[in-house]
């Protein structure tokens, strides 16, 4: 399966992700020569870690990395085909909506959105692509999101950290946050 690789140059890795669907994982059902879908850079010292084929199928989880010494800082990014499906040209009308359906991916997410202590989001156009950014604080996780959409796929990188880490890494969630791109 195409669920991604890395390659490590200095402080940060390049995560390259394929956004294949579920049918491929394990090599069938994908095409072997298809160009990365999306890019992010990450800490080197994280690691990789393949989802698994329920997180794929279930979830919509396409890659994820970890950080080591503390597995609750993480980041991954959720890949939905159904955008547009019907034909219809795909847009994000309720932000919070679309944010809260992909809750389901991770339970810690819906916890923090149910007790967040603060909210922000904003929007940024990306070579001409909007994406929709939001910063979700609550008493025990952190998550950093970016949203976005094309040729019918969602995705949504989330940054997630333990609160009380947060300060002490910010500079690097951040930047995982702000390098997320669509190729």
């Amino acid at each position: 399966m195409h669920s991604g690789f890395s390659e490590a140059v200095g402080e940060y890795a390049t995560f390259f992700g394929f956004a294949t669907p579920p049918t491929s994982y394990g090599g069938y059902g994908g095409n072997a020569d298809e160009p990365p879908k999306y890019t992010f850079e990450y800490p080197s010292g994280w690691k990789e870690e393949k989802p698994s084929k329920v997180e794929k199928g279930t979830q919509g989880v396409d890659g994820r990395v970890v950080n080591p010494k503390s597995k609750d800082q993480r980041a991954f990014l959720i890949t939905l085909t159904r955008a547009g499906e019907d034909n219809a040209t795909f847009k994000v009308r309720d932000l919070e909506s679309t944010f809260a359906g992909f809750a389901g991916a991770d339970y810690v997410l819906q916890d923090a959105i149910q007790s967040a202590t603060n909210t922000t989001n904003s929007t940024r156009e990306l070579d001409g692509i909007p994406v929709y950014d939001f910063d979700i604080e609550s008493p025990v996780y952190r998550y950093l999101c970016s949203i976005t959409f094309r040729d019918g796929k969602v995705f949504a990188l989330f940054v997630r950290s333990p609160t009380k880490m947060f300060a002490a890494n910010e500079e690097k969630l951040r930047h995982i946050q702000a390098s997320f791109k669509l190729l």
